[in-house]
């Protein structure tokens, strides 16, 4: 388990958590404004400032737009292989694994976003061609363990901590089949407790 953080929302690291970076591309294009190439780049910086790097970052891609996202590979991985931390490709609608391969795409993890039914029509040919892959995305335990059963590395989800308590439930007890045992830290939920203590002290809505 760890942080897909956002260019605007860098925080931490924490040494519980690992994180990757995100670069933003999706939610700006999905609210209709413009790319904040600024934002990322100074994103890049306080990542260079950490004690500890990011797993991954996804280098900036042209969201539905797979010839524009394969010139912006070209563009930024140097910039982010530069600064030695991994990189991660998005792959588009209409990608495939060989297209990726053809335009000599060398990427720590393939990111499968785009739309849902295009990522489970292709998340298996994925994992088949390449080692590392993320799905984006994913909030429920069906989506976890159809990934988990195809090859998928790992993946994110907002809806988990956004949503109600029983997806949230859904995660704890993924982590508890699928990890290494219980983690020795105070945020992790003992296995005797009712209701996650995240929620403590909240009012019922």
């Amino acid at each position: 388990m760890g942080l897909l953080l956002p260019p605007n929302g860098v925080r931490g690291p924490y040494p519980h958590l690992p994180y990757a970076m995100d670069n933003g591309a999706f939610p700006a294009w999905k609210n209709g404004e413009p790319w904040d190439e600024a934002t990322f780049l100074k994103s890049l910086e306080w990542a260079q400032q950490r004690p500890v790097p990011p797993r991954w970052v996804v280098v900036p891609d042209v969201v539905t737009q797979p010839e524009e996202t394969f010139r912006a590979w070209e563009a930024w991985a140097p910039i982010i292989q530069d600064t030695g931390f991994p990189t991660a490709f998005a792959a588009q609608d209409g990608m495939t694994p060989k297209m990726v391969k053809d335009n000599h795409i060398e990427a720590d993890v393939i990111f499968v976003g785009g739309t849902r039914d295009w990522k489970m029509n292709s998340v298996a040919s994925w994992t088949e061609a390449f080692p590392q892959v993320h799905v984006g995305r994913i909030n429920g335990m069906r989506g976890l363990m159809w990934c988990h059963e195809r090859g998928v590395k790992s993946t994110d989800g907002t809806g988990f901590f956004r949503g109600d308590r029983r997806q949230l439930g859904e995660l704890i007890a993924y982590l508890r089949d699928q990890g290494e045992g219980q983690a020795d830290h105070p945020m992790f939920l003992p296995i005797e407790e009712k209701e996650p203590s995240l929620f403590d002290g909240m009012e019922e809505a």
